[in-house]
C-alpha cells in the first residue's frame, strides 16, 4: 500500500500588523457594511494567529481616534486577537501625545489586559523588542547587549521605500536611513505609512504593513495585509486580508478637486508654499517640519483639531 506523507506546515514566529484604525464610522466612499468589513478583517487575523500559535506585534494606531464609544470598545475586545503586542500611534493619542494617555481607548485594552503595550523593552524566549510611541522614536539612543535570538524595534513614523518621501516636505525617514541607524536590530517593524513595503539592508529586514482598511477611495485597489515572521530566517511572507470588490463611491472625489483648486487659487494669492495635492494635515506636517515648530504649539493645534 501506498502511503502519503503529510507535509509539514512551516509555522510564523510572529504576525506583523499596523495601522489597524477601528472605526465606529463609516469613511465618506464606502458603500459597504463598513463595520462587517472590519470584523472580517480581524477574524482573519484571529485565525491566522491561532493556526500559527505566535504572538500579533502591531506598530501602532488600533483606533482611528483615541476616543472610542463604549460599543466600540467592546467589539475592539471582541474582534482584536489575543497575544497581541503594540505601541501608541498618533491616533491613539489624545492630541497626539502621550501626556494624557491614561484617557485613551487603548490605554483602557492595556488596562483589562487585552493587549500589551509596549513602554520599552519586552522579552519572550525568542524575542528581545524595544517599542517606541509614536514621537518617541530617537535613533541610535539603545543602550543593550545582544542576548537573544532576534532583536525587534516597533515604532511608529512616516517611513517610506526608495529614498522616495509621499509627498514634498514630509517629515519622517527613508526605510534604509533607519535599518542604517539601528544596527542593533535584525527586524524593525514600522507604523503611520498606510501602504505596505519591506525593505532589506545587510540581512537585516525593515517592515510596513501598511493600513488593514481600504479608508479613502485612492485604495479602492489597494490589497490590505499582514505579513507572517520566520525568526530562523529573519524573512517575511504576505498574508492577504479578504477584501470585498467595489466597494468605493468616488463621486464625492470630484467635490474634493473643486474645493482643492479654489484653496489652491486663495493660497496662490497669498504667495504661501501649500501644496494642493495633499490633505489638510498632510500639509500641516509639511509646514511643522519646514518651520520647526515646538511641540506645544503642535499639540495645542492637534487639539483643536479634534475638537
Amino acid at each position: 500500500m501506498k502511503r502519503n506523507k503529510s507535509k509539514q506546515i512551516k509555522t510564523a514566529d510572529a504576525i506583523l500588523t499596523a495601522d489597524i484604525h477601528l472605526s465606529e464610522s463609516t469613511p465618506v466612499s464606502r458603500t459597504d457594511n463598513y463595520q462587517e468589513a472590519q470584523r472580517k478583517k480581524l477574524s482573519f487575523l484571529c485565525e491566522l494567529q491561532a493556526k500559527h500559535d505566535c504572538p500579533v506585534l502591531d506598530a501602532g494606531d488600533i483606533f482611528n481616534h483615541w476616543k472610542a464609544s463604549p460599543w466600540l470598545l467592546s467589539q475592539a475586545y471582541q474582534w482584536l486577537p489575543d497575544k497581541m503586542i503594540t505601541i501608541p500611534g498618533n491616533h491613539d493619542l489624545p492630541e497626539h501625545s502621550m501626556k494624557q494617555y491614561e484617557k485613551s481607548a487603548l490605554a483602557f485594552l492595556e488596562a483589562i489586559e487585552k493587549i500589551e503595550v509596549l513602554d520599552g523593552l519586552w522579552e519572550t524566549g525568542l524575542f528581545f523588542i524595544i517599542g517606541c510611541a509614536y514621537g518617541f522614536y530617537d535613533k541610535g539612543s539603545w543602550n543593550f547587549e545582544p542576548f537573544m535570538d532576534r532583536h525587534i524595534l516597533i515604532i511608529h513614523e512616516m517611513v517610506w521605500p526608495n529614498n522616495n518621501p509621499p509627498w514634498p516636505g514630509v517629515e519622517g525617514y527613508p526605510a534604509k536611513q533607519i535599518l542604517e541607524d539601528n544596527p542593533e536590530f535584525d527586524l524593525i517593524l514600522c507604523g503611520h505609512n498606510h501602504t505596505a513595503f519591506t525593505e532589506e539592508y545587510k540581512g537585516r529586514l525593515l517592515v510596513n504593513p501598511g493600513s488593514m482598511m481600504r479608508i479613502s477611495a485612492d485604495k479602492a485597489d489597494y490589497k490590505p495585509r499582514c505579513f507572517l515572521y520566520y525568526a530562523d530566517t529573519n524573512t517575511v511572507e504576505p498574508a492577504f486580508y479578504p477584501i470585498e470588490p467595489n466597494v468605493h463611491d468616488t463621486s464625492h472625489l470630484d467635490q474634493v478637486k473643486n474645493r482643492d483648486k479654489r484653496v489652491s487659487a486663495y493660497i496662490e494669492r497669498m504667495n504661501m508654499e501649500w501644496e494642493a495635492g495633499l490633505s489638510f494635515q498632510g500639509n500641516l506636517e509639511a509646514f511643522f517640519q519646514k518651520n520647526k515648530t515646538p511641540a506645544k504649539v503642535k499639540e495645542l493645534i492637534y487639539s483643536t483639531m479634534e475638537k
